[in-house]
């Protein structure tokens, strides 16, 4: 097996919870104390089957649903996608197979570093190891918190291996105070880099990183310092976070880049690119369970692909010009994706397109595994090795600059230096000093969702951002009235899915999704 999989699949014997619900146990999977623990070799094991569950979270689009609140992206409303056309029009139902697979990897990958954080310290081996095991332990149990809190606010906060049918939910606070605890705790215990397999491969540090888990928790601090919690003094500490990792870019002490190219973000051949700050690694085994499902999901249904996520036409619209919008969406669709030897370019307006939507191109590659060339046939392979890119620094960039504008009231030099760098990338004109504070926040906000459009698999989605900045409702208005725009001269368009009449805003019951059947049924404390 390559070490570049290794973490995905190593895991495969060690712990399986294939319940339906995280309150469910399965004992013959089990890590307990009295079986592992016992070496170096059985902690190194306990972090590969952690990091199986953490593939879990996102091999396949059914956990990433929620991102579909989003206002860059939307679906078919019809076909299979009616899960993802009811996040679309904010009206999910408990049963909605989205809200089930969030939930339920989230607490699967919980548990497994739950067991790791209870008892790696019981392992003959350095301090400096059970330092890396836990830290990566504690890191992925406040990423899966840090989706949860902000896709159903109150949640049961597991920090045991106990099976219990009543937990209480927390409060929003009470998990964010949780999810900044052990990411400080990482900070301060992890190292810097790592020098062989798995850990790292080539230049590229695949177990999480004192830098690493810094930039989480600027995105943390972010999301606490807007809706639902409010508490703006947290822009400053976001500042902070981010500033940390860009000194030490600056200072060459950290590996993290801006690829030259924007093309070169996602494509295949940059798989492993420095620029991408917190990873997911995956095979392309076609096993179902630690690959990259994505290949067919941007691919248009009647082109061959699954056609999961269609870029919403507004937000397309108003997507700035450049390689930044043309590595993001189709420039232009290959007619039939050349099945029969076309070569016909179409607009996805064109009357030939049945979707008539804007195509994302950010999953898709060329033959082969190549990287993709809208001009010519997209593969079908389904599955591939694409490591997902949860945080990129061009993000750290944007949140430091953003974050000390709203701290601060006035954009600094260095906030300028960030935006315009993500900026020249992107084939847009620097922003001149002078703006207000607020001008250049909200420069910075859009920036950002430009840079995560359609990637429904980042730790800060569009949607996360515009509940943040409580523009969700917004979104809600848009859809529901949903106007027709000119997307070229003389030609109007309005978006597919429908919000249906008797759907209204209510407010947090429209942004949080339903608490899952499953476990509603066993825990009668999660109540809306």
């Amino acid at each position: 097996m390559k070490t570049k999989y290794i973490l995905c699949a190593l895991g495969l014997t060690l712990l399986s919870t294939s319940c339906s619900d995280f309150l469910d146990e399965d004992p013959k999977g089990k890590l307990t104390p009295s079986t592992f623990f016992s070496s170096q070799e059985e902690l190194d094991m306990s972090t590969y089957a952690l990091y199986r569950k953490v593939c879990d979270v996102q091999t396949n689009t059914n956990p990433t649903i929620p991102s579909w609140q989003g206002d860059d992206l939307t679906t078919n409303p019809g076909s299979n996608k009616q899960d993802y056309a009811q996040v679309d029009a904010f009206y999910p139902t408990n049963a909605n197979k989205g809200v089930e697979a969030a939930w339920s990897t989230s607490y699967a990958a919980i548990k497994a570093s739950n067991y790791i954080v209870l008892n790696a310290d019981r392992t003959p081996t350095t301090e400096e190891e059970i330092n890396i095991a836990i830290g990566q332990a504690k890191f992925w149990r406040a990423v899966n918190y840090f989706w949860l809190v902000r896709r159903w606010g109150q949640v049961p906060l597991v920090l045991d291996t106990d099976v219990n049918y009543e937990r209480p939910v927390a409060t929003v606070e009470e998990v964010y105070e949780q999810i900044e605890k052990d990411l400080l705790d990482c900070v301060a215990t992890l190292p810097t880099d790592y020098s062989s397999e798995p850990r790292k491969i080539g230049t590229t540090n695949i177990y999480i990183t004192k830098q690493a888990a810094q930039s989480t928790l600027a995105a943390v601090y972010m999301a606490m310092a807007g809706w639902p919690l409010k508490k703006t003094e947290y822009y400053a500490k976001a500042a902070e976070q981010a500033k940390a990792v860009i000194d030490g870019v600056n200072a060459g002490t950290y590996e993290y880049i801006l690829e030259p190219e924007y093309k070169y973000v996602y494509a295949p051949s940059h798989n492993n690119t420095n620029e991408t700050v917190v990873g997911i690694s995956y095979s392309a085994s076609f096993l179902w369970d630690e690959d990259s499902q994505m290949t067919s999901s941007n691919l248009f249904e009647s082109l061959g692909g699954w056609g999961d996520g269609w870029g919403e036409i507004k937000f397309w619209k108003e997507f700035p010009a450049g390689p930044r919008k043309d590595a993001t969406y189709n420039p232009k669709i290959l007619e039939n994706n050349g099945r029969n030897g076309e070569t016909n370019l179409l607009d996805w307006w064109d009357e030939k397109i049945p979707e008539q939507h804007p195509m994302f191109s950010i999953f898709t590659v060329g033959e082969g595994g190549t990287d993709y060339d809208y001009t010519k046939p997209a593969s079908y392979d389904m599955c591939n090795g694409h490591r997902h890119r949860l945080i990129r620094y061009s993000e750290v960039l944007l949140w430091y600059a953003e974050a000390q504008a709203r701290a601060e009231g006035t954009p600094n030099t260095m906030a300028y230096e960030c935006i315009n760098q993500v900026r020249e990338r992107a084939g847009l004109e620097p922003l001149q000093q002078g703006l207000s504070g607020d001008a250049f926040a909200n420069a910075a906000f859009a920036e950002h969702g430009w840079e995560v459009a359609g990637y429904w698999v980042g730790l800060v989605t569009r949607r996360d951002d515009q509940m943040r900045m409580e523009l969700l409702e917004q979104t809600f208005n848009e859809r529901k009235a949903n106007e027709p725009i000119e997307v070229a001269p003389g030609v109007m368009r309005k978006n597919r899915v429908e919000v249906p009449a008797n759907v209204t805003w209510q407010g947090e019951k429209s942004i949080y999704l339903p608490y899952p059947s499953t476990d509603t049924q066993l825990n009668p404390n999660l109540k809306r």
